[in-house]
C-alpha cells in the first residue's frame, strides 16, 4: 500500500503541472487502476477511489476513478474503461489520464485498438452502470486526451508472472507475462497522445527474476516503455 501511496503523489504532482493552465471546456482527471486481486474496485462508480487510497485526496482537476475490476483480462474488462472515456473525453471536453501498472495496459490497448473508431459525444452524467447519455447525431473519431501519465507501467508485462509468481488463476496474470502483454496490441500506436513513464526503484528477494533495477514487480524496460528489450537489463 505504501508503494501505492507513492505512486499516487507522484502521479498527482505531474498532474498539477498544466492542468491549472487548461482552462477551456471542462478539463477531466481519469485514474486508471492496476491489477487487484483484492477487493474488487466497483465497475462504474467512478467515485470510488479505494484503490488509490482516500476519495478526498487531491487528485488532478475533476478527479474521475476508472474501474475495471482488476482480475479479468485486459479485452474483457477495457469496455468499463472505454465507458469512461466516452463520458469523460468526447465533446468539448478533455481528459488527463493517470495510470499505473496494469493500467498501462488498459489505456494503451483502447487507444491502440479503438482509438481511431467513431465514438458518440456523451454528456459526462453516467448512469450507475458508469455508462453515459449519448448526444442526438453527434460523433468523433477517438477521444480528446491531453497526455497519458504512467507510474510504474506493465505495458510490457512482468517476468514475475513469466516465473508463475502471480499464479492465482485470474485472468489478468495470463495477460501480464512479457510474451502476451507485448504482443496483445501495437504499444507504438498511441494515436499522438504523448506518455509519460516513470518508474520506481525498490527491490526485494524475489525480484531476482526482474531483470536491471525495478520496484518490486515491473523492470524499469516495462515501466519505461523500451522497445525490444526481451531479455535485456536496462537502468
Amino acid at each position: 500500500m505504501q508503494a501505492r501511496k507513492i505512486v499516487f503523489t507522484l502521479l498527482v504532482a505531474a498532474s498539477t503541472l498544466t492542468v491549472a493552465s487548461e482552462a477551456s471546456a471542462t478539463n477531466y482527471t481519469l485514474w486508471i487502476h492496476g491489477r487487484n486481486t483484492g477487493t474488487p474496485t466497483a465497475v462504474g462508480k467512478y467515485t470510488d477511489f479505494s484503490y488509490w487510497g482516500s476519495a478526498s485526496t487531491a487528485a488532478g482537476v475533476n478527479k474521475i476513478a476508472v474501474n475495471w475490476g482488476g482480475t479479468g483480462s485486459i479485452s474483457a474488462t477495457n469496455g468499463a474503461v472505454r465507458n469512461a472515456l466516452d463520458c469523460y473525453c468526447t465533446g468539448t471536453n478533455w481528459c488527463y489520464i493517470a495510470v499505473h501498472s496494469a493500467g498501462d495496459l488498459q489505456i494503451g490497448y483502447a487507444l491502440a485498438q479503438y482509438g481511431t473508431s467513431t465514438r458518440t459525444v456523451m454528456n459526462a452524467a453516467p448512469n450507475a452502470s458508469g455508462v453515459c447519455t449519448g448526444s442526438a447525431g453527434k460523433t468523433q473519431v477517438g477521444w480528446n486526451i491531453k497526455w497519458v501519465n504512467v507510474a510504474g507501467g506493465a505495458g510490457g508485462g512482468s517476468e514475475l508472472a513469466d516465473a508463475g509468481s502471480w499464479a492465482t488463476g485470474n485472468p489478468i496474470d495470463s495477460d501480464l507475462t512479457t510474451t502476451r502483454a507485448r504482443a496483445m496490441y501495437d504499444h507504438s500506436t498511441t494515436r499522438s497522445v504523448w506518455f509519460y513513464n516513470f518508474a520506481g526503484a525498490a527491490g526485494t528477494l524475489y525480484s531476482a527474476v526482474l531483470p536491471g533495477q525495478d520496484d518490486e514487480v515491473v523492470a524499469y524496460h516495462s515501466s519505461g516503455g523500451v522497445s525490444g528489450s526481451a531479455g535485456g537489463s536496462y537502468c
